[in-house]
């Protein structure tokens, strides 16, 4: 597989990472949410040191992936019960015709 050196700025510093070209767009879109959720903290101004900022960004996106994936498995489980209500209904129709 190779690799795709892409130039990426976080807190007005330079990184270099490596990513598969098809994935280039997402490490993109993923740098720009980071920034976003930093700027947000630095305009609240309560916090000034740069790796505190860093790890509550971090804790935020963390924070709305989760709360995602919960989501995300509450609706997987109401497809589920309304999957198993359906199937009831159809068992129990099925049953009234072999009768």
């Amino acid at each position: 597989m190779s690799h795709e050196q892409v130039s990426i700025h976080i807190m007005g510093r330079q990184f270099n990472i490596g990513t598969p070209p098809e994935e280039k767009a997402t490490l993109l879109q993923a740098v720009e949410l980071l920034n976003q959720k930093i700027d947000a903290i630095k305009q609240n101004g309560r916090i000034v040191e740069t790796d505190k900022i860093a790890i509550m960004a971090a804790l935020n996106v963390v924070h709305d992936l989760l709360k995602m994936s919960l989501k995300d498995d509450l609706a997987i489980g109401e497809f589920e019960r309304k999957i198993n209500g359906m199937v009831e209904v159809c068992d129990k129709a099925l049953s009234r015709l072999s009768n």
